[in-house]
């Protein structure tokens, strides 16, 4: 069934599908997808963070400390433009011989990131969507989804 569904998402994408099968299409990848986080979340609920009261954000945090990665939710993306921001852990690229400290300095407000762009903050650092500062270095990136 995942080769099907990833067969049609690229049959969608070129177009080749009518509109109306496109939106269905979307609309079935978008209901696995929660579907997808339904489960995991019933399996591990410690996953799932709120930082409504530090950044307006939910958190789904997939071991971000052990090496992993973190994604935050705006509770109301119409007020931001950083609607969701993902944080990577820097030591796995460091490890690799990725000079990931010439990435633009992470701004250090609410709001202030660039969509789609990559930044690094040292360890140490404070960062304000989870309102403290981390023992290990980050690599953040915001999008708007508009």
């Amino acid at each position: 069934m995942g080769r099907f569904a990833g067969a049609l998402m690229i049959l969608a994408l070129a177009g080749v599908l009518p509109p109306a099968a496109q939106a269905a299409q979307q609309a079935a990848v978008v209901g696995a997808e929660i579907s997808t986080f339904a489960r995991h979340l019933q399996m591990r609920p410690q996953t799932a963070l709120d930082f409504s009261d530090v950044s307006g954000e939910y958190c789904f945090n997939l071991g971000l400390g052990r090496g992993g990665h973190m994604t935050h939710y705006a509770i109301d993306p119409e007020s931001t433009q950083e609607d969701v921001i993902d944080f990577v852990h820097a030591g796995a690229f460091r490890e690799m011989g990725i000079n990931v400290e010439k990435l633009p300095r992470f701004p250090g407000a609410l709001g202030g990131m660039k969509p789609r762009q990559w930044y690094f903050l040292p360890a140490g650092t404070y960062e304000p969507h989870h309102g403290t500062r981390f023992p290990f270095a980050l690599l953040i990136r915001a999008d708007n989804l508009e």
